[in-house]
């Protein structure tokens, strides 16, 4: 036992070390075209304590969009006037204390729902190589909005597993302060609440609450974006697909488009397939399957929405926020597994390693080619 127990840990040291040593990092003044967003929090943080500063020209909806999402950056903001420190080492501590605490969970989850140490290892690398999750937060370390909804989404599936009221207070909280995708967590919740099935975590109290957070974190970030003189709104982001397809609508780009999140979901496809040929997913009705199902459903609908002009390649980023509780989904729901055939186990680890090797987030570049092919 204490042998398996070894091996499982070196394997996961070796595991992290690669990804480490083979990942791309990005300073503060190299950000890259894939975190744009970085643009803002860093403006965010360093107008600290006044509001965002920006040429009203420069004014758009994704300015309103992460005006909204100021509390984070301002904080780090804060800590930077505080101590002198610059803002983007605040950012880069924070993302790799983030990161550490999103490994820790992660694999803590997959291994209380999966005991077979083969399987809770293939599908924490799954988690732990994809290229836009820890990869893609290490290159860009300002994006710490991302992998805190990430973070928060973890949490929450934990405090579903525990039945833990407290963590699941938290995860709404980080959540909601990180991103306006945290509003489908309260859609996904209605809905479950309604539907009829029997309900021992979600009640109507977690709803409301749910709402009254929402509420306070909409006001204060309207009373921030009214000190940045903010006003321009994003309701075309809504309509985005529509758009493309009664003005702008091409074929190859549309397809391109649907194709991106293949990107980041390729191994995975890959596993569940073996899974399924091998009859071993068995899909049960129960609270936490119901809830993260929507919950994923709303996730990938939401950036398909907007369309391949105002998501454009976001849409890989986007749809990796349900990434994990895909995973922690297939793993609650995995009969007879026995033991991974040692050829499959070669075939999937060497797809995952391969399919990490992200041409912008990693420091082996091999996929310019299929890179040049989707920059449109």
């Amino acid at each position: 036992m204490i042998k398996i127990i070894q091996s499982d840990k070196l394997i996961l040291i070796l595991l992290i070390s690669f990804l480490l040593l083979t990942n791309s990092y990005n300073g503060e003044y190299e950000i890259n075209t894939s975190a744009n967003s970085s643009f803002y929090y860093l403006n965010i943080a360093n107008s600290y304590p006044e509001g965002l500063i920006l040429e009203s020209s420069s004014h758009s909806s994704q300015t309103y969009i992460h005006g909204e999402r100021f509390l984070i950056s301002y904080f780090v903001g804060f800590l930077s006037n505080l101590s002198n420190i610059n803002s983007f080492y605040i950012f880069q501590a924070f993302t790799y204390f983030l990161i550490s605490i999103l490994i820790i969970i992660n694999y803590k989850i997959i291994n209380k729902v999966i005991s077979q140490k083969n399987y809770s290892l293939l599908f924490f690398s799954l988690f732990l190589l994809n290229p836009y999750i820890i990869r893609y937060s290490l290159s860009n370390p300002i994006m710490i909005n991302d992998l805190l909804f990430t973070l928060s989404i973890s949490i929450l599936f934990l405090s579903f597993l525990n039945k833990k009221n407290i963590l699941f207070y938290i995860a709404l909280f980080l959540a909601i302060i990180s991103r306006q995708t945290s509003i489908l967590i309260i859609l996904a919740l209605i809905f479950s609440l309604v539907l009829p099935y029997k309900n021992e975590f979600i009640d109507l109290k977690k709803i409301i609450f749910s709402f009254l957070l929402i509420a306070t974190n909409y006001l204060i970030s309207q009373q921030y974006l009214k000190i940045s003189n903010i006003t321009i709104f994003y309701d075309s982001q809504f309509i985005g697909l529509l758009d493309f397809i009664q003005k702008d609508f091409e074929i190859l780009r549309f397809l391109k488009f649907l194709f991106l999140p293949f990107l980041s979901f390729g191994p995975l496809f890959a596993t569940v397939i073996f899974l399924l040929l091998k009859r071993k997913i068995f899909l049960t009705i129960n609270e936490k399957n119901v809830f993260f199902i929507i919950l994923l459903i709303l996730f990938v609908a939401q950036p398909f929405l907007t369309g391949p002009i105002v998501a454009g390649k976001n849409i890989i980023r986007l749809s990796t926020l349900g990434y994990a509780p895909i995973i922690f989904l297939l793993c609650l729901n995995l009969k007879n597994l026995g033991n991974l055939p040692k050829k499959i186990s070669i075939i999937l680890f060497g797809i995952m390693f391969f399919w990490s090797l992200h041409p912008t987030f990693s420091n082996i570049r091999i996929f310019d080619t299929l890179t040049k092919f989707l920059n449109y």
